[in-house]
């Protein structure tokens, strides 16, 4: 997690869309760190920590879900450990109720998909297509704790990962033309708004046809699903 200085943009200089997206999502987990409260990631978790490099990765992460108590695990990549269809959250300090939850329901593993607008099978260019169905929900009060004018939490493919399995390495770039180019039918949205709540598919082009699925924006931890 990041000092809410360090996400936000430098005034005077011009900020990409992208950025903006991020900037409003890093200030939302960041403001608990402000006058040195914790915030807590995914299941509220600091967790069974695998490694010294995790532990400190990690401590601003709390040992325990808020909301049901339940003890939350990391591996050594810094990614919080969780089931398909159980949600990641990120909860500011003394709150039970989550301001940010990611649920990956389910991967699907295909050889091909259908060129968007032309037809015709295309295949991926790193090796496998994962068909990922996504849920993610941002509370109506995040609006309130960025200084962004809209506060987002980023969902395109640029901000997932996959790795061969819980403590090996994450693989980024899984956004390539190919999986862009893919016809897909409930399409999931690009980011997510303070108070609403979306559900859709989106494509990533893998390296691997099993392991994990890992969301990260910031590339500094956050959490992974197995498939």
């Amino acid at each position: 997690m990041k000092n809410l200085g360090e996400e936000m943009p430098v005034e005077g200089q011009p900020r990409s869309p992208k950025r903006k997206f991020w900037v409003g999502a890093a200030a939302l987990a960041a403001v608990a760190l402000a006058g040195g409260m914790a915030i807590n990631a995914n299941s509220q978790a600091q967790a069974e920590n695998k490694s010294e490099s995790v532990q400190k990765d990690f401590a601003d992460v709390a040992k325990a879900d808020a909301e049901t108590g339940d003890k939350v695990y990391v591996d050594s990549q810094a990614q919080v450990i969780k089931s398909l269809g159980e949600p990641g959250k990120l909860t500011v300090d003394g709150e039970k109720k989550s301001s940010f939850e990611i649920t990956v329901h389910s991967v699907k593993v295909i050889d091909s998909c259908t060129l968007r607008g032309f037809g015709g099978q295309i295949s991926p260019e790193n090796g496998s297509f994962l068909l990922v169905d996504v849920s993610a929900r941002l509370a109506t009060s995040a609006a309130n704790v960025v200084e962004e004018e809209i506060a987002l939490m980023p969902l395109d493919s640029s901000v997932f990962g996959v790795s061969t399995g819980e403590n090996k390495e994450v693989t980024y770039s899984l956004d390539t033309a190919a999986s862009y180019s893919c016809e897909l039918e409930g399409a999931l949205d690009i980011a997510v708004g303070a108070g609403d709540e979306v559900r859709g598919k989106l494509v990533l082009d893998s390296p691997y046809s099993s392991g994990q699925i890992v969301y990260d924006p910031d590339k500094t931890g956050g959490w992974t699903w197995s498939y």
